[in-house]
């Protein structure tokens, strides 16, 4: 299942990877209670997920970060929660609906607006994101490579 397979692959990413993934405290774990969330993904943010922000090419948000970037710009009124950023700007989604991940394009956006237009799939699902930070793969570094590199995975 879905939890079973996240916490394997945080598991394995705390061994090999050596970044911390631990349980949040209580103030950050009330805060995404609040969120409207599904309940598996508040405890992905809230039991598995990344306890400081890593840096695997982009930045990848701890838990904490990913609830200030909530707070501050409320993605999730379009569906998505911001779990990182690029160097050049760009940044990076989860959708909560199907829990694939996006990254949004600041040269293809149109006043700055979180859209389809701006958005480019990387991942159908966060645990393919996870498993090459697991397994030290390549992970796309701005929406230009997130667009190519899903079009390759794809077939396309």
């Amino acid at each position: 299942t879905f939890d079973n397979l996240i916490y394997g692959l945080i598991s394995t990413i705390q061994e090999k990877r050596k970044f911390k993934c631990e349980k949040v405290n209580e103030t950050i774990f009330q805060e995404f209670e609040k969120l409207n969330l599904d309940l598996a993904v508040k405890r992905l943010f809230q039991w598995r997920w990344f306890s400081e922000d890593i840096d695997v090419g982009p930045i990848i948000y701890s838990s904490g970060n990913i609830l200030t970037y909530e707070k501050e710009n409320n993605f999730l009124k379009k569906g998505l929660i911001q779990i990182g950023d690029c160097q050049n700007g760009d940044e990076i989604f989860l959708r909560v609906k199907d829990l694939s991940v996006f990254y949004w394009s600041h040269d293809e956006a149109i006043d700055w607006q979180k859209d389809e237009h701006s958005l480019f799939l990387a991942y159908n699902r966060i645990e393919n994101l996870l498993l090459n930070i697991c397994n030290k793969n390549f992970i796309p570094w701005d929406a230009n490579s997130a667009r190519e590199y899903f079009e390759i995975l794809s077939g396309c």
